[in-house]
């Protein structure tokens, strides 16, 4: 149970700490914003083209316990292209 000195010093201090943390949180709503750089020139976006048409790929025999994930096409960055990723089998978890 808290005590009746816990509960005064609370009611005491509380109008003490409230004006402290007002002005703490109006000094970080007043930061400056991030000027705008005009004398950087901004470099032109390249847009990503079109993903490919999915391709066709022979599945495999079932194996058991596993899942047949078919393949995708996934972007590079680093070679600025779509790049096809095969599809795999993949162990079956849980009931799925």
């Amino acid at each position: 149970m808290l005590s009746r000195r816990f509960l005064l010093s609370a009611l005491l201090g509380a109008p003490l700490v409230l004006p402290l943390v007002l002005t703490v949180s109006t000094e970080a709503e007043a930061q400056r914003e991030r000027p705008n750089r005009p004398d950087r020139p901004s470099r032109p976006r390249r847009r990503r083209p079109p993903a490919p048409r999915p391709r066709t790929e022979r599945r495999p025999p079932p194996r058991r316990n596993f899942v047949w994930i078919p393949g995708r096409w996934v972007w590079s960055d680093r070679r600025w292209r779509w790049v096809w990723v095969p599809g795999r089998w993949v162990s079956r978890r849980g009931r799925w």
